[in-house]
């Protein structure tokens, strides 16, 4: 059956947006693993330097247990959270700009 070049073209255009969104889907996938992955990591890191307590050196959850001796572990793992997350929004917002 012959096609015209309309028709053909056409179809090709189809094809490449179809492998678009599949290459897309395989990007958003793998970003969810690694941000699955990051988030293990941070409680695993978080629980380390706590020593599985949960608490800095106080018996509540105020202010005050930041004044504590082993604060420095919680800023630690807060300001490296907070850069891995600044990280992955810049790239997730470069790679959505260029589509």
């Amino acid at each position: 059956m012959m096609r015209t070049p309309e028709e053909r073209l056409a179809k090709l255009h189809r094809r490449a947006a179809e492998l678009k969104r599949e290459r897309n889907k395989k990007a958003l996938r793998g970003w969810g693993g690694v941000s699955v992955t990051l988030l293990f990591v941070l409680v695993a890191a978080f629980a380390d330097i706590t020593g599985g307590s949960g608490f800095a050196g106080g018996s509540g959850m105020t202010g005050a247990t930041l004044l504590g001796v082993s604060a420095g572990g919680y800023v630690l793992a807060a300001v490296i959270a907070f850069t891995l997350g600044v990280i992955v929004t810049a790239i997730l917002y470069r790679n959505r700009k260029r589509r």
